[in-house]
């Protein structure tokens, strides 16, 4: 095999030689000499992994190239770099585009009722609790996401004695450290069924077990128990569990039953095995997150029979409506586009205004299409710029979204007029500006006054699983209960898809 010369070019005229074999991949490369990115599948989907060739013997672009790059950057030799492999000697600029930091949610966002028989709970942010509360057992709850990860302490007692205010007494939080090998859980099994299974979990055992200590040291002990909640995937990749049932038709996940583990925390100087539960899901892709959320928010409570909608938006999209008698769930694939690409780099909710703004200003149409003289390089302002790919990508999610809520809708048989109140969870519905959502479809116009942000509802739901006695009894039987709705099934679900593309 032949081995060529890669001259990395670094700031301040220093250089890195790298020997390469010949056909490898640059990205892969980079990666092992010191130029670390995560959130890159290396399938050019993202758009991040960017290099430059200064000396104009840039490789031919590939239809990758081509989607992420202005034609502007093609012509000064900018490649990605995970699409193309070492042929010769060269030097290169290393441009990698890192993901903007994301905001983790830690606690609540105002007061979220549960609705079980013996009263209503809520969170609060409490500074002084832990002190006030005189080292009382507290349950450690963590949201295992697929961008984030997040641990709340509550004290167990206060859920039996003062149910409207539980208090959040310490709460830690940080990125899922398996964004390394993709930013959704497709590139996650993709990895794991390639053989990197054992790493995805040994990375994010480490993850939870650092952010326990944490705790445990904000709090002056270990929890009473711990319960943790996530998607499907992250579940099985946290198990161990074999996860190509989840990644091919008809997505078959090993076991949807609430588990037992173990994790392995710091106490008195010594490591000691701690279990952890981690809650059921409801499908391969509608989660214990989810049920988490639709637990703390009341779904389930055979006392309220209120139409309402539940909706978590992140890498994945899910979605719930239930009404007392019958609770239907669904899941989309969104993918890093509410996000948005690699040059506009912006929180999906900020995406979102931005896009409603270029809306009200003229500068996109109604079917996404950017005006003639911002086609080619894209909008810009303040260092953020927009291509129309990464407009069509976020028109694809809201599209899916749009169209699965209206599909809950007519499988339960009710209108918006119908639906008491729209939940949305998680960081994105607590940032989210209504009205721009509303303005750009992500869902019917005549749901915005009736939605409310609930923060983070898998981590609240996580904590009221394992400090609320029967309220393990009750998910079982709502995951039970469930009816799942597999959009790409559904008839007339890509007819409504297409119409829903537009703003």
């Amino acid at each position: 095999m032949s081995e060529y010369e890669v001259t990395v070019l670094k700031d301040g005229g220093e250089e890195q030689r790298i020997a390469a074999p010949g056909g490898a991949l640059f990205l892969q490369l980079l990666k092992g000499n010191g130029y670390p990115l995560v959130c890159c599948n290396g399938k050019g989907g993202c758009g991040r992994c960017r290099i430059r060739f200064p000396d104009g013997n840039a490789p031919l672009p590939s239809p990758a190239d081509r989607n992420a790059l202005t034609a502007e950057e093609l012509r000064e030799g900018i490649r990605l770099a995970c699409v193309h492999r070492v042929k010769r000697d060269c030097r290169i600029r290393v441009e990698f585009v890192q993901p903007k930091q994301i905001e983790i949610l830690a606690g609540s966002a105002g007061s979220v009722h549960i609705g079980y028989p013996e009263g209503s709970a809520a969170a609060t942010e409490n500074e002084n609790a832990a002190a006030a509360l005189n080292g009382e057992p507290y349950v450690l709850a963590v949201d295992l996401g697929t961008t984030t990860i997040v641990a709340n302490a509550m004290p167990i007692a206060m859920f039996q004695r003062n149910p409207d205010g539980v208090p959040v007494l310490a709460a830690a939080g940080r990125m899922n450290p398996q964004r390394q090998w993709g930013s959704d859980v497709i590139s996650r099994i993709q990895a794991a069924v390639a053989g990197a299974g054992k790493e995805l979990q040994e990375v994010v055992r480490s993850a939870v077990s650092e952010l326990a200590e944490d705790i445990a040291e904000q709090m002056g002990a270990l929890p009473e128990r711990i319960c943790l909640a996530g998607n499907t995937v992250m579940e099985h990749l946290f198990l161990g569990w074999d996860v190509r049932g989840l990644g091919e038709y008809p997505f078959r996940p090993v076991s949807l039953k609430e588990q037992e583990t173990e994790i392995f925390l710091n106490s008195g100087g010594r490591q000691r095995a701690y279990p952890l539960r981690l809650l059921p899901g409801i499908s391969a892709f509608v989660g214990a997150d989810v049920l988490a959320g639709l637990l703390i928010c009341g779904f389930g409570n055979p006392q309220d029979s209120r139409c309402r909608l539940f909706i978590d938006l992140g890498t994945n999209g899910e979605m719930a409506i239930g009404n007392g008698e019958r609770l239907i769930c669904t899941a989309t694939a969104a993918g890093p586009a509410f996000e948005g690409g690699a040059n506009a780099n912006v929180p999906g909710t900020d995406m979102i205004a931005l896009l409603a703004r270029l809306l009200r200003e003229g500068k996109i149409d109604r079917t996404g299409l950017l005006r003639d003289d911002l086609f080619e390089e894209g909008w810009q302002e303040d260092g953020v710029r927009l291509t129309q790919r990464d407009i069509r990508a976020l028109q694809v999610a809201k599209a899916a979204v749009c169209a699965g809520v209206e599909l809950l809708m007519q499988r339960l048989g009710v209108g918006c007029c119908d639906v008491a109140e729209v939940y949305l969870a998680g960081g994105f519905g607590c940032y989210l500006d209504v009205g721009s959502a509303a303005e750009i479809g992500l869902f019917p116009a005549e749901l915005s006054g009736k939605v409310r942000a609930v923060g983070n509802t898998s981590v609240l739901g996580a904590a009221f699983y394992g400090a609320v006695p029967g309220l393990p009894e009750r998910a079982e039987a709502l995951a039970r209960s469930a009816e799942v709705m597999n959009l790409a099934e559904e008839p007339g679900f890509e007819e409504r898809y297409l119409e829903r593309m537009g703003f």
